[in-house]
């Protein structure tokens, strides 16, 4: 009879064994749901992708400001980052992790939703209120189409040449309101100011940003002499920045719009021409030729471009609408320099210009001592973000009668 009962107590606690671990794999599947639907790793991962989210916005947030900074600053041409891809996304934000590849995109400047909705990654985006960017006007622009834009009135400035850069700017630079050449003395103030009826071109479209340059040349400004070349290019630049809010055309622009690439030339002696390495510095120049001009040259004479100059009929891979904004009736300053080596004789030292046909250049000054003038206008360049909207959608931008209207 001992023996019956120590066998049924320990049946007994065998099948209440069996239950407990029944029980407990019940818990612990409970737990597993819990977690895994909703609970606190779901938790956990979405605290991580919006914390992930708010600091790639702080980047942005930083580098939009950055290029807004550069083009204040006439060092860059502003606008607002766009990318579409994972490379792109991380060339602008290193820190952004491969799996969230296609959940956003940067457009404008913001981070909005991509073409991947998969939950609950566009719940969490919902929450810190990105959705899907908005569309911008600025494909419709293309290059060489006209455009009425008015900068906005608080931009608006005008120019004194003399307050800027003092009465003795007078000597080498002024504005012409005609078209002689001649140089008139004792100009005291010299005042340019916003001309609001000019069109503009587009120049470019990047896609981020929409570069306008002005139809045609406006003003008509003199340089003369080795002060003409030293600062004349930041001075017209300077003047743009302040009467249009950008800067003046560039060379590097031209070359970029008539997909031309020229090569910098020198002449070897008695006018035979012959090609060198880009490499080829104004410090060569120097060397061979030596200075005898009086007063200041630039710091940076290793920067300085050897001159070249090509014609309209050079530029075959160009269209005819990228050419005909180029190439205008009036001549024009680019801003940018280059110095024209004769070895065994001289250098002189110029500031590019476009006329007529040619892109080409002024004489402002030789090394043994010449000083030359010459008179052209300015082509203001402005930069707008994508943000920008066009007005009238049937104009088309073919010609100044057919220009888009933007603001």
């Amino acid at each position: 009879m001992k023996n019956l009962r120590r066998n049924k107590t320990s049946g007994i606690s065998l099948v209440a064994l069996i239950v407990t671990i029944i029980v407990l794999i019940i818990l612990t599947a409970a737990v597993i749901v819990t977690f895994m639907e909703g609970g606190i790793i779901e938790k956990a991962k979405e605290a991580v992708f919006k914390s992930d989210i708010r600091t790639y916005q702080e980047i942005l947030a930083v580098k939009n400001a950055e290029k807004q900074i550069e083009l204040a600053t006439g060092n860059g041409e502003g606008g607002l980052y766009n990318a579409d891809d994972l490379a792109g996304i991380q060339g602008i934000i290193p820190e952004f992790k491969e799996e969230y590849k296609d959940l956003i995109v940067i457009s404008n400047g913001e981070i909005v939703l991509g073409t991947r909705t998969d939950d609950p990654y566009s719940k969490w985006l919902a929450d810190l209120g990105i959705g899907a960017g908005e569309t911008s006007d600025i494909a419709l622009l293309e290059e060489g189409d006209y455009v009425v834009y008015s900068i906005p009135e608080a931009e608006r400035k005008t120019y004194n040449i003399t307050e800027k850069l003092g009465a003795e700017a007078t000597n080498w630079i002024y504005n012409r309101k005609d078209t002689n050449r001649t140089y008139n003395e004792g100009v005291d103030e010299i005042i340019i100011g916003y001309n609001e009826e000019i069109k503009w071109r587009v120049l470019k479209n990047d896609g981020s940003t929409v570069t306008l340059v002005s139809a045609d040349p406006v003003e008509n400004i003199y340089l003369y002499g080795e002060e003409g070349f030293t600062k004349g290019p930041g001075a017209l630049d300077a003047i743009c920045k302040e009467v249009y809010g950008g800067r003046n055309l560039r060379v590097e622009d031209v070359n970029e719009v008539l997909k031309y690439e020229p090569v910098p030339r020198y002449y070897k002696s008695a006018g035979e021409e012959v090609n060198k390495e880009l490499g080829f510095t104004f410090g060569d120049a120097m060397e061979e030729t030596g200075l005898s001009i009086s007063g200041s040259l630039p710091d940076d004479y290793e920067d300085l471009e050897l001159y070249y100059s090509y014609n309209k009929s050079d530029c075959t891979e160009a269209s005819e609408k990228a050419k005909d904004m180029i190439f205008r009736d009036k001549y024009y300053w680019l801003s940018s320099s280059c110095a024209d080596v004769y070895f065994g004789s001289d250098a002189s030292f110029r500031v590019r210009s476009v006329y007529g046909d040619y892109v080409d250049t002024y004489n402002l000054c030789i090394s043994v001592g010449v000083e030359n003038d010459g008179v052209c206008g300015l082509r203001p360049v402005v930069t707008l973000s994508s943000s920008i909207q066009v007005v009238d959608e049937e104009a088309g931008g073919d010609t100044q009668e057919r220009a888009w209207e933007i603001k």
